[in-house]
């Protein structure tokens, strides 16, 4: 039985651009929580960057799993080792690029780029350079990202000991712990609910997202997914533009 179900931002929720659910979303979503199961985001954006919706979820799964709150506060968080994050920066450095870096309260460049900015873009949301950003460096990073096609990962963390990097676009990505990702963090918020992962479900599309899908006992990838997301799933629904989370949460009975 499903108790409590995560659900991606981007191209799940909403479109990629927008921040406003369709009317048959929210009804969906309103329906899970009079009927008693727990609704989570889980999203790759950072904390402060999570829309303000017109439904009140129980929590959020941000950063890519890094860093997980409910109404009551904080359940669990995990930042980069800071020698990481130094050695990333210095890998950037000798590629030419910026390194976007995300505290609890504030997401930064050191300089701009145009791959760098449209990123951003997807989640609504103007880079911020940061003047201090060498100071900003010093704080607990939860996540970095950085403008660059997969062939150019292993340069990107080449020297760091505990970094990967996950991606839901072909051209940017982002840069958590080698022990984090959203399945890490569904597990925490499982574990303080005292809920098994078979009583979870999760809905998504992109690539970081396909880890949390076979993880839970019921994955749903939206029709938009990426091929890899779709293959690992447990149901296919229909795309974000067609009210997909209605019709999976309908196709299981759950409203």
């Amino acid at each position: 039985m499903t108790k409590i179900i995560f659900f991606d931002i981007d191209g799940t929720l909403v479109k990629l651009g927008t921040t406003q659910m369709s009317e048959k979303t929210k009804y969906a979503l309103q329906k899970c929580k009079e009927n008693g199961i727990k609704i989570f985001i889980a999203t790759g954006r950072p904390y402060m960057w999570v829309p303000k919706f017109d439904i009140e979820f129980d929590g959020i799964v941000s950063f890519n799993g890094q860093y997980c709150i409910d109404t009551n506060g904080l359940i669990y968080k995990n930042n980069i080792d800071p020698e990481d994050v130094l050695q990333c920066k210095r890998n950037c450095d000798d590629m030419n690029i910026p390194l976007a870096i995300a505290t609890k309260d504030k997401m930064c460049a050191n300089y701009s780029q145009e791959t760098l900015d449209y990123y951003f873009t997807f989640a609504s949301q103007v880079l911020e350079i940061d003047e201090n950003y060498e100071e900003t460096l010093k704080e607990p990073v939860f996540q970095m990202m950085a403008a660059i096609d997969s062939k150019d990962d292993e340069k990107l963390i080449e020297g760091c000991r505990s970094i990967q990097i996950t991606r839901w676009w072909d051209h940017a990505c982002d840069i958590i712990p080698v022990n984090g990702g959203k399945e890490i963090g569904i597990q925490q918020v499982l574990d303080h609910y005292g809920l098994k992962k078979e009583e979870a479900m999760a809905f998504g599309d992109g690539g970081n997202d396909a880890t949390m899908i076979s993880y839970v006992g019921t994955g749903i990838a939206m029709g938009n997914s990426k091929q890899e997301v779709k293959e690992i799933a447990d149901y296919i629904t229909s795309t974000v533009e067609e009210d997909g989370v209605y019709d999976a949460l309908k196709h299981f009975q759950l409203i």
